[in-house]
């Protein structure tokens, strides 16, 4: 698992310094970022023409980003009609957070009632501490760390050999992947994240099994705030839109 990347490079630029045909991921990671930063809000038309005048590129490359940010889950696309920035499911994402919630809760019981898995708390430990002392001014690249919080929860719920559970969450991590990727992502909020996945792992090896529920409870909780403020801030920033062009 790869820490989350620090970087004082713009997306594109780190885009293009990655392969020397780079102009397609380029194109890619500068519509991502605008989806991700509100710029486009949800249900906002990404019509090829018109971004291939902005873009100055030709239509084959912007039809390839699109293909791209639609298997990443940001934009959907339809027949006859094009590509659209994805829709918020308000309800949808609170269900899928009480689904998620319910699951993890099972798992970090299951462990902290068993043998701990040492050597996977470990590798975590590893990996979490040294965010403890992340920098104020370092800024976190929201996708590596989001990946990297799904590989905590994944590692521990593989733990417990039920391959269903490990299949149901992998499926919520893809749902709710795009409105995560939208919440902040912050020194803090990786502060935050670290200190309760430590707390989390030292419940389970202590087998305090009520400590593993209520820290577990408290790290879903937070995710779920900072989602919720994500959504509020794109409907607003929607509506925005939709009033600006009347």
């Amino acid at each position: 698992m790869s820490r989350p990347r620090r970087t004082d490079t713009s997306p594109a630029k780190r885009a293009g310094s990655r392969n020397s045909g780079g102009l397609g991921l380029q194109i890619q990671t500068k519509l991502r970022d605008r989806i991700l930063r509100w710029q486009y809000p949800p249900g906002h038309h990404l019509g090829e023409q018109e971004l291939c005048d902005e873009l100055e590129t030709s239509r084959i490359t912007i039809r390839e980003a699109l293909r791209a940010l639609t298997e990443q889950g940001l934009v959907d696309q339809f027949p006859n009609r094009g590509c659209f920035v994805k829709q918020l499911d308000v309800q949808n994402t609170h269900d899928l957070y009480d689904m998620r919630l319910a699951l993890e809760l099972f798992v970090a019981e299951r462990l902290a009632r068993a043998n701990p898995p040492l050597e996977l708390l470990k590798r975590e430990r590893a990996y979490w501490e040294p965010l403890l002392q992340i920098r104020a001014a370092e800024p976190v690249v929201a996708v590596d760390f989001v990946k990297a919080d799904e590989k905590f929860h994944l590692s521990l719920a593989r733990e417990i050999q039920n391959a269903h559970i490990v299949e149901a969450l992998e499926d919520i991590n893809e749902r709710l992947r795009f409105v995560r990727l939208a919440g902040q992502t912050t020194p803090h909020r990786v502060q935050t994240t670290a200190g309760e996945h430590l707390m989390i792992m030292d419940a389970i090896e202590r087998k305090d099994v009520e400590a593993a529920r209520r820290t577990l409870r408290r790290n879903i909780s937070h995710s779920r705030n900072n989602v919720e403020i994500a959504i509020s801030r794109a409907l607003t920033a929607a509506q925005q839109q939709r009033a600006h062009r009347k």
